[in-house]
């Protein structure tokens, strides 16, 4: 059986009812193996530690917690990235202090409400932020997922073939991200992943996401965790922030 992620972004109280109803569409297709990149405090008003019942939810629907930012939502500066992606692109503009302390806030509330930090980090928009400085940093994740590929603190890299559909403030550019996924695939650039948002359900995508859920199954493929593509090795000085990002123009997480 050949691997595939289905990854959900943006996990947060703020889009419960539609986490809710994703993860219940997907259920019957994937149970459990599904990623999900959570948020600690969705723009600094949706702090995970107020709606325990949203983090029980979390927990019992996923086999992968990704910490995905802090805010996801850019505090300082700005840029084509930071228009395009709405001001999702937290760690955009960070220094390498900057960039730590963002993680490590995000990996106390995930120690706080999960019991447990994160393992991978995905960063908003796919900006990861200054990465020169963290090489001996504590923040406790071992690795990094990026738009074609997930990275070990070890160094180990698998090609990833992503599709998106939330590319940014215009919906129709989820045309672009749906047709860059298929185009990863043909050239055999790695394993199929799916980036699903929120709002794939509002733009309409929805039914074709799932509708590619349902062809990879058809096809062989076996849902997989992105831990699960990367060799078991003891955890090292962690780089993991070091990873393959989008090209600019797709800068909405």
């Amino acid at each position: 059986m050949q691997p595939f992620i289905v990854c959900l972004h943006d996990v947060t109280p703020a889009f419960a009812r539609e986490t809710r109803a994703i993860l219940r569409d997907l259920a019957p297709l994937v149970g459990r193996r599904v990623a999900l990149g959570v948020v600690p405090n969705w723009h600094g008003q949706w702090h995970l530690s107020a709606y325990p019942d949203f983090c029980h939810l979390v927990r019992e629907h996923s086999s992968e917690l990704l910490l995905h930012g802090y805010f996801h939502q850019r505090r300082h500066g700005w840029g084509p990235v930071t228009w395009l992606a709405e001001g999702s692109d937290e760690m955009n503009g960070l220094d390498g202090d900057g960039t730590r302390r963002t993680l490590e806030r995000g990996q106390q509330v995930f120690a706080d409400v999960f019991g447990a930090p994160a393992q991978g980090f995905l960063a908003p928009a796919w900006q990861s932020g200054d990465v020169a400085t963290l090489g001996t940093n504590t923040t406790g994740l071992r690795y990094g997922v990026g738009f074609f590929s997930v990275r070990s603190a070890e160094e180990d890299r698998v090609h990833l073939a992503t599709w998106t559909w939330d590319c940014g403030r215009w919906g129709w550019l989820g045309h672009l991200g749906h047709g860059i996924g298929w185009l990863s695939r043909f050239v055999g650039r790695g394993v199929p992943t799916l980036a699903i948002h929120p709002r794939d359900l509002a733009r309409g995508y929805w039914p074709a996401i799932t509708d590619l859920v349902k062809r990879l199954l058809d096809t062989g493929h076996e849902p997989a965790t992105l831990a699960s593509l990367l060799p078991d090795r003891p955890a090292g000085p962690c780089h993991v922030l070091d990873c393959a990002i989008a090209p600019r123009a797709l800068g909405s997480e």
